[in-house]
């Protein structure tokens, strides 16, 4: 009957709308120091179910400072890293660690990486949360950067 049409129609745009609202509180990202003088920045980031993330952070090898191998919760799926030097040939300048991470099933998902020397303490700590949605909602997804050093 067309009542119950206008109530799954009206009870589909509702949720539509409660998700878009998680989704605008999810976009936020923030950066504080921890006890030991780590900062700690932390993002989240929404995708579907099997769709590809891709975080971005810069950072300056010929310093001996890198981004470690990431640290991923269960059920996340690291697809490919890698890195660009800005000016290629140029001694000293540094550029871009990539990483890019799916997963299958809707859920609450952690990326953590640190930024430190190969024999060091971490200065710096990069945090996402990656929620996936599942592909029936619809629901735009994004791309997160971290570039603040």
């Amino acid at each position: 009957p067309l009542y119950y049409q206008c109530l799954f129609s009206f009870m589909k745009k509702f949720a539509i709308f409660l998700v878009t609202l998680l989704v605008l509180g999810c976009f936020v990202s923030t950066a504080s120091a921890s006890d030991d003088g780590v900062t700690i920045s932390k993002a989240s980031v929404l995708a579907k179910e099997g769709e590809v993330v891709q975080i971005t952070a810069v950072g300056n090898p010929t310093t001996g400072y890198v981004w470690s191998e990431p640290k991923l919760s269960n059920g996340l799926t690291l697809v490919l890293s890698d890195y660009t030097q800005l000016k290629p040939g140029m001694i000293g300048k540094g550029g871009i660690f990539e990483w890019w991470v799916s997963a299958d099933k809707p859920g609450f998902y952690l990326f953590e990486t640190d930024y430190a020397r190969m024999s060091g303490s971490p200065i710096k700590t990069l945090q996402t949360v990656i929620i996936i949605m599942p592909d029936v909602l619809n629901i735009p997804s994004g791309l997160i950067s971290y570039y603040e050093l």
